[in-house]
């Protein structure tokens, strides 16, 4: 994924959660200004930030019961280990 698409997915999952960039900056245990670093593009964002991102997105999604937090890039995988797990039920 490209540098822009990553910014723009994490701006995306961020607004999807309801979350200001303070909260997403928290949340994954960095100072604001770094955090905000990536979305504004001064900052690679390490593949790390975002999958935890994402990890934190899916989390949110169980707790509220809403589906579409889950960022749209891992729906088809969440929907895929939901199957296995039915299935080793």
């Amino acid at each position: 994924m490209s540098e822009q698409g990553k910014m723009q997915e994490l701006v995306a999952i961020r607004t999807a959660l309801g979350f200001t960039q303070s909260r997403m900056a928290h949340e994954i245990d960095m100072n604001l200004r770094d955090y905000q670093a990536f979305e504004w593009g001064e900052a690679e964002i390490p593949d790390l930030y975002l999958r935890a991102i994402e990890r934190i997105a899916m989390l949110y999604a169980v707790r509220h019961r809403n589906p579409m937090l889950v960022p749209p890039s891992m729906r088809a995988e969440v929907l895929q280990f939901a199957r296995l797990v039915e299935m080793e039920a």
